[in-house]
């Protein structure tokens, strides 16, 4: 008498068998995402840096196409920035009001969820006095929006730093160079670096 289960019984597969593979495949990728994640997050913060850089660049253009001053603003916590003409006086070399070019109202921009402004400076120069910029240089504080940084139709700008952070509190700092309008972006690093910046 044979007792047991014949060759062709056997071929399935229990519902244990399926559960038990389940849940080993779960345990592994609870191991290996965040492995994985740190470097795309460290990309993510690059391109969030290249997404300033790129606002910057645009609102510089505007700015001697237009005629008008343009600012950029964040919070300082979140990962929200906006980019809008400024009222104030008028520029000496700006184009003839029959010449110049429709100005953008204020445009609000995101960074992607987990990456945020940790920070920043921007140095005070005397045309900023008269977009409302206080005497010293100025670091905003969590919550706070940041002082503006400033595009001339000139083609000058504020000297500015800013700090992104993401999740992992690794910072990219992006920087700007108000005579010369040059923009550099750092490589990330631990947030223990820039702490210095901003005490």
């Amino acid at each position: 008498m044979h007792c047991g289960l014949s060759e062709t019984d056997r071929r399935a597969i229990t519902l244990l068998e399926v559960l038990l593979v389940l849940a080993l495949l779960v345990m592994l990728s609870a191991m290996t995402w965040p492995a994985l994640d740190r470097p795309m997050s460290n990309q993510r913060l690059r391109k969030a840096a290249d997404q300033v850089r790129t606002g910057w660049a645009r609102a510089r253009v505007e700015a001697m196409t237009t005629g008008q001053t343009f600012a950029f603003r964040c919070t300082i916590g979140e990962n929200r920035f906006e980019i809008a003409a400024q009222a104030g006086p008028e520029a000496v070399d700006s184009p003839p009001a029959d010449q110049a070019a429709p100005v953008a109202a204020s445009r609000q921009y995101s960074l992607p969820e987990d990456i945020r402004f940790a920070g920043g400076q921007t140095l005070f120069d005397s045309r900023a006095a008269m977009f409302g910029q206080s005497e010293g240089e100025t670091v905003p504080a969590e919550g706070q929006v940041s002082e503006p940084i400033l595009f001339y139709p000139d083609g000058t700008t504020s000297t500015a730093t800013l700090i992104l952070e993401n999740q992992y509190h690794r910072q990219i700092e992006i920087s700007l160079r108000g005579l010369t309008g040059v923009m550099t972006v750092g490589e990330p690093r631990a947030a223990e670096d820039g702490d210095a910046l901003q005490e």
